[in-house]
């Protein structure tokens, strides 16, 4: 996960798993996680005990009784912050907090949630970095998902659409139906098809997501516009901007991409450090300071012979110390 908040972890349903103990693949891959981004300990540990919390949950007189509070607090514009009382329940005194973990509990206990209603069970597939992870769905749709990405989809596709949701890459091979068509949600963009192949390139916090259609057709959209792909066509989606850009690609590279190959065409520092970390799982500071432009492919070879690499090419040497990214100009 990148740049993790209280808000996301507490979301996550991998996350809960660790919290809870429910399952072990989630345990070891979030130990893991801690033990290598050590910087974020103490968010995970305030995030695990706020999902503690949330499984016994306040009494209705004590939810009726804290949002009295908040709301005396809001139109009370006149209060210190200082002097806002301790919350019993949750043990946070930021208001903002407040409102998160106050807002969770409340809809937990009064409002029931869609999936139940529906009754329909989800799976959610966490990749850990440096990894791969083949994923066959019910409808015998095949998902092919990169390193640190995330792929939320039901246990069993009801209704009249197939619809999953992704944060990260993956490639798709979407079984043929065409009277339920398949959906996949991504941050912004929404992606429908019937029957086809294609990557998908979508990471939260990346600048751009990408879809690259192999064969078949895609429809995009982003809630205000709508287009199509034709095979050996890739939608690239500019998010600060919100606007399309339709080009070709070629489809031995865009394949070797998720064989885990990395291709860069003049990479800044950040874009080479991003994918460092998601293949493997090394710890990369933010460090604007570093101007550079690297373009070439980093195949399966060792982390010391990237760092070579990139020592060879650029001018700065590149080491790891502590499974963190250290980067000096020459």
């Amino acid at each position: 996960m990148e740049q993790p908040t209280l808000e996301k972890l507490i979301c996550d349903e991998s996350f809960i798993n660790y919290c809870l103990q429910a399952r072990l693949e989630d345990m070891e891959y979030w130990k893991q996680w801690v033990d290598a981004n050590p910087q974020h300990r103490q968010l995970v540990e305030d995030a695990k005990g706020l999902v503690e919390l949330m499984q016994t949950g306040p009494s209705r007189a004590e939810i009726a009784e804290e949002r009295a509070r908040l709301q005396a607090f809001i139109h009370k514009n006149d209060t210190p912050v200082h002097r806002l009382r301790s919350y019993r329940w949750i043990g946070y005194t930021a208001a903002s907090l407040l409102f998160v973990s106050m807002g969770f509990l409340f809809l937990k206990q009064q409002l029931p949630l869609a999936e139940n209603a529906a009754q329909t069970e989800f799976v959610s597939q966490l990749v850990p970095t440096g990894k791969y992870m083949n994923v066959l769905l019910s409808d015998s749709t095949k998902v092919k998902l990169g390193p640190t990405s995330t792929l939320r989809y039901p246990k069993n596709f009801n209704g009249d659409k197939r619809v999953v949701s992704l944060n990260g890459e993956g490639y798709f091979e979407v079984a043929h139906n065409a009277h339920k068509p398949f959906i996949i949600q991504t941050g912004e963009l929404e992606i429908k098809v019937l029957g086809t192949s294609f990557n998908v390139h979508a990471f939260e916090n990346d600048k751009l997501s990408k879809i690259a259609l192999f064969t078949g057709k895609v429809e995009v959209s982003n809630g205000t516009k709508r287009l199509q792909l034709i095979p050996g066509q890739a939608i690239v989606y500019h998010k600060n901007k919100a606007i399309f850009s339709v080009e070709s690609f070629e489809a031995a590279k865009e394949k070797e991409i998720m064989a885990g190959v990395l291709h860069f065409e003049k990479a800044t520092y950040q874009e080479i450090a991003r994918q460092l970390n998601r293949k493997y799982g090394i710890i990369v500071p933010d460090r604007p300071d570093i101007e550079l432009m690297y373009s070439g492919t980093i195949g399966h070879e060792p982390l010391e012979m990237v760092l070579e690499k990139l020592s060879l090419t650029t001018g700065y040497r590149f080491s790891i110390e502590s499974n963190t990214l250290i980067v000096r100009k020459k």
